[in-house]
């Protein structure tokens, strides 16, 4: 039976970097959103841009001047307001894709460690007299910190869900 341990860890271990990568996975499509979304407001601006100073160029006085530069300061304020929003949306979606994904996988490593502490308490070398208490009791230590380690990441997952969600949205 204590053959078994060395599995059991291989698949602890094995569960943990499935848990780095899962991770990894999640997070990189809100990367690719954001970059896309950057890039796409580069070109943008650069081809606003270039319709402004062409404007600019051809305006007569310097009240179409002026009106110009009130128009791009209103429309630089909406895009801007645009923009965040977006940027908003996909941290949103991220972060409830991360605490989906993260919820499994603490529940899953608990459940991994428990039946780890169970089993090597289960297969003590050794069941006599202290030494068997010993054992039993820091395996039985064991199992209590993976439930409250449970409990503390579905707390900061919560926090964490919480402070992603939009406090107040701009008005334009």
């Amino acid at each position: 039976m204590i053959a078994q341990v060395p599995e059991q860890l291989i698949a602890a271990q094995k569960a943990g970097v499935d848990a780095l990568f899962g991770f990894l996975n999640t997070t990189y499509p809100g990367f690719e959103k954001l970059v896309d979304l950057n890039v796409q407001a580069a070109k943008t601006s650069l081809a606003e841009n270039q319709a402004v100073l062409s404007e600019a160029v051809s305006a007569k006085d310097a009240q179409s001047l002026l009106e110009l530069q009130m128009r791009q300061n209103e429309a630089a304020n909406a895009k801007a307001q645009a923009y965040w929003r977006h940027v908003n949306e996909i941290v949103i979606e991220t972060n409830s894709q991360l605490l989906a994904q993260s919820q499994k996988q603490v529940s899953e490593y608990v459940r991994e460690t428990q039946a780890l502490a169970e089993s090597l308490g289960k297969n003590a070398p050794v069941r006599t007299g202290t030494f068997a208490a010993f054992w039993s009791k820091g395996f039985e230590v064991m199992r209590d910190a993976g439930a409250a380690f449970q409990q503390q990441a579905k707390e900061a997952m919560d926090v964490v869900d919480e402070a992603g969600k939009p406090v107040v949205t701009a008005k334009a």
